[in-house]
């Protein structure tokens, strides 16, 4: 009986022992995921976006100047630099708009030529399909972000596309 007291108070001390060291594992975990710099709440990333290319050179210049303290001649040359850089990204930016409007464009297109090919009962088969495949990647997406998110415990996704198959 001392045998059995004495074992089942050594593997209590020793689960103590490892839960500590585990809380420490997440500390330590979290200090290494930490991103490498910190934003000001108020800042938002998407600043640049509606800027001129005359404005992003002269922004992109001042901050590489601050950090490599620059001689005139090399900041009027990383302008210009900069300038082009951003004029070529602009008219790119523009070229792929364009492209994927006219894609979207191709597609209605092509979506309208095939339903006239079709009898009404195939129109109905193929918009039937359409939709079930919509609502099986929204499921897989409502699942993927849960996951993504932490929110994911084993067996409650499951549960929620079910949920959600028994409605439709």
């Amino acid at each position: 009986m001392k045998k059995l007291m004495l074992s089942l108070a050594l593997s209590g001390l020793m689960l103590t022992g490892f839960a500590q060291e585990k809380k420490d594992l997440k500390s330590d975990t979290k200090e290494m995921t930490a991103p490498l710099h910190e934003h000001s709440k108020d800042r938002k990333h998407d600043g640049l976006k509606n800027k001129n290319p005359e404005e992003l050179a002269k922004i992109k210049t001042d901050r590489m100047d601050q950090k490599l303290k620059f001689t005139d001649q090399q900041r009027k040359e990383v302008y210009a630099f900069h300038l082009k850089q951003a004029q070529d990204h602009k008219k790119i930016a523009a070229e792929r708009k364009l492209y994927r409007e006219k894609m979207r464009k191709q597609r209605v297109a092509d979506h309208e030529k095939m339903m006239g090919l079709l009898t009404p009962e195939q129109q109905k088969t193929l918009k039937d399909s359409y939709a079930e495949n919509h609502r099986t990647h929204r499921e897989h997406w409502k699942k993927d972000r849960q996951m993504r998110k932490g929110d994911f415990k084993k067996g409650e996704g499951e549960k929620v596309v079910d949920a959600e198959s028994k409605t439709t």
